[in-house]
C-alpha cells in the first residue's frame, strides 16, 4: 500500500512539474508574441468654412468607432502637394506640432515663395492657429495651410517620397512620464518617413525644446540614424529668428532652450 501511494505521490507530482514547465513556456510565448497593430481608414478633407484647414481623420459609420482595413494594411491615400496648395511652386516644408501657429504664420509671410503645412492633433489648437494665419492674411496669401490630425500617418500614408524640402519641430509635447514615453513621435520609425518624404540632396530638419530628458533621447535618435548628422547641437539659433509661444514663454520663465539643425542627406 506503501508503495502505491509513494507512486501516486511522484506521479501527481510530475504531472504538476509538468504544468507548471507548459504555463511557464505559454506565458513566455505571450510575451514574445508580436503585437499586432491595426491599420485603419483615414480621410484627407477640406474644411467646409476655414479653407486652409484639413481634417486627416478616422473613417467611422456616424459613430465614434474608427473603421479597421480588411487586409490589415495601411490605407494609402492618392494625395498630391497641389490638392492643398494649387499655386505651389515645388518648394514645401512641414512642421511637426504648430501649436497655435505662431512660428508657421510668421514664417509664411517672411516666405510668400514658400508653402508650409503645419500640423496639430488638437482641433481647438488647429482651428487657432488657421484664425491667426487669416487674420495676418495668410489664408489669403494661399502658401501656409494646418492639417488637424495624426502628421505620422499622414506622412506614411498620403505624402509621396522626395517632395519635402525641409522640416520643423518646435517643442513638441515631451510626455514626461516615462509610461508616456511612447507617445513621443520622435523615433526611428518618423525619421524613416521624414528620410523617405525629403528631396534627394542634403535637407535640413530644425528641432528644439525645453526638455532635457527629451532633448537627449532625440539627439541619440538622430545620431543613430544612418543618413542624417546633427550638425549644430543644442546652440542654435531660432530658425530666421522667429521665436514660438511656447520659447517666448520658456525664456520668459528662464527656462533652457535646446535647439539643434540636422542635415539628412540621400
Amino acid at each position: 500500500m506503501t508503495n502505491k501511494n509513494s507512486e501516486l505521490d511522484f506521479y501527481f507530482k510530475k504531472k504538476i512539474m509538468a504544468e507548471e514547465i507548459n504555463n511557464e513556456i505559454l506565458e513566455e510565448e505571450k510575451a514574445t508574441k508580436e503585437v499586432i497593430i491595426p491599420e485603419f481608414y483615414r480621410d484627407l478633407n477640406q474644411d467646409p468654412q476655414m479653407k486652409a484647414l484639413w481634417h486627416y481623420i478616422f473613417r467611422t459609420n456616424g459613430d465614434r468607432k474608427p473603421i479597421k482595413t480588411p487586409d490589415g494594411l495601411p490605407h494609402k491615400l492618392d494625395f498630391d502637394w497641389k490638392d492643398m496648395f494649387p499655386n505651389e511652386n515645388g518648394h514645401i516644408e512641414v512642421e511637426i506640432g504648430s501649436g497655435k501657429g505662431n512660428f508657421m504664420t510668421d514664417y509664411a509671410e517672411k516666405h510668400p515663395d514658400r508653402f508650409i503645412m503645419g500640423s496639430e492633433w488638437d482641433y481647438t489648437w488647429a482651428a487657432f492657429a488657421h484664425e491667426r494665419m487669416e487674420k495676418r492674411g495668410i489664408v489669403a496669401q494661399g502658401n501656409a495651410a494646418m492639417l488637424r490630425g495624426d502628421v505620422f500617418y499622414f506622412l506614411r500614408d498620403a505624402v509621396k517620397s522626395n517632395t519635402v524640402d525641409t522640416f520643423h519641430m518646435y517643442f513638441p509635447d515631451p510626455w514626461p512620464k516615462e509610461r508616456h514615453h511612447k507617445n513621443r513621435l520622435l523615433r526611428p520609425d518618423f525619421l524613416d518617413e521624414v528620410a523617405r518624404c525629403f528631396k534627394p540632396g542634403k535637407r535640413i530638419f530644425y528641432w528644439g525644446t525645453d526638455h532635457k530628458e527629451y532633448n537627449e533621447i532625440a539627439l541619440e535618435t538622430f545620431d543613430a540614424y544612418p543618413t542624417c548628422k546633427v550638425i549644430v547641437r543644442n546652440t542654435a539659433e531660432p530658425t530666421e529668428g522667429i521665436m514660438t509661444g511656447f520659447e517666448r514663454k520658456y525664456k520668459k520663465e528662464g527656462r533652457p532652450i535646446y535647439r539643434s539643425i540636422i542635415e539628412f542627406e540621400k
